[in-house]
């Protein structure tokens, strides 16, 4: 009875980071075969370890020894093992030379949007650009929000993957940068802001941290509204203020409720939506004006004036 070690490898490791069983197995094994060249082929080669490429694994399968599983499995020869295996002619051993890491089939993805990008690429993303993309990014973010609410794992899978699809897009399209300097700094960003996990700091001034963190990233920053972005919808606009200035310890004059009125949490949706009502039968646009109250209130008009100003013409 031959002895069949299957040794299987991940292609997107680089091909001679093996394991150290893996190494043993090809030093120690009296014949090495695979189907096809390949860079994990190469690397045992380099490592001195001949290969024979072979059409038929027939004469191999008797003899015994390691077969290297190219990227697409092998499935013919696999099916063909397990039949051996059930019918106790060959014992088979498996090895995981490599493996693929969590996030792998992120690398996959970067390769495909890069594909789509190539000249000879798909046309219409080709075309695209930022701004042209930028309403698809939104569309996949209520996608998203869609498929929260609507508690589907599988649908929240499929979303989370078409907005996953979108930076990657930016990133391709960019001229200055690629997605390796967009994650490089976000994991940046991450450990900066999160000094209970990556140092010392107490857990309960997490807050606190955060804060200072972004406060630090962001020196020229000197009003609470600053970098809270101006295409919100008004409500989120205004939910996002009130806490900025909170966080400053400047808090807004807000508006007070009209006496006696207290909401409890599940009347608040009513209220809001009665005050929809209530500005549409006064022919006003509440989008329109809750973004002016906000603006005013806080200010937000004189900053968009001044950093207008600050910007030196072409």
């Amino acid at each position: 009875m031959s002895t069949i070690t299957w040794l299987l490898t991940s292609p997107r490791i680089p091909a001679g980071l093996l394991t150290v069983e893996a190494w043993d197995a090809l030093h120690e094994a009296e014949a090495v075969a695979a189907f096809h060249e390949s860079p994990t082929v190469e690397a045992i080669r380099d490592a001195g370890i001949d290969v024979d490429l072979v059409e038929d694994a027939a004469d191999f399968l008797e003899e015994g020894g390691v077969w290297i599983v190219g990227e697409d499995g092998d499935e013919e020869l696999r099916e063909a093992l397990a039949e051996y295996v059930a019918g106790g002619e060959i014992e088979l051993e498996i090895i995981y030379g490599s493996w693929d890491p969590p996030g792998a089939r992120l690398l996959d993805l970067v390769e495909a949007v890069a594909r789509l990008h190539a000249e000879d690429g798909c046309p219409w993303h080709r075309e695209q650009t930022h701004a042209s993309l930028g309403t698809y990014l939104l569309e996949e973010s209520y996608e998203v929000l869609d498929a929260i609410a609507g508690e589907d794992p599988d649908e929240l899978r499929e979303e989370l993957g078409d907005l996953l699809f979108q930076p990657l897009l930016h990133a391709s399209l960019a001229e200055d940068f690629d997605i390796d300097d967009v994650a490089g700094d976000l994991v940046e960003k991450i450990i900066r802001r999160h000094p209970h996990v990556w140092g010392d700091a107490d857990p309960e001034d997490l807050y606190e941290n955060w804060n200072e963190a972004k406060a630090a990233e962001k020196p020229e920053r000197d009003h609470p509204a600053d970098g809270i972005s101006r295409q919100l919808p008004s409500l989120a606009l205004a939910a996002k203020v009130i806490e900025r200035f909170n966080d400053a310890g400047e808090p807004l004059e807000v508006p007070e409720l009209p006496e006696g009125l207290k909401l409890e949490p599940d009347q608040v949706g009513e209220f809001l939506f009665a005050a929809v009502a209530a500005a549409r039968a006064a022919g006003v646009d509440p989008e329109l004006a809750l973004r002016r109250t906000v603006t005013e209130r806080a200010g937000i008009e004189r900053i968009d004036i001044q950093e207008h100003d600050e910007v030196e013409p072409d």
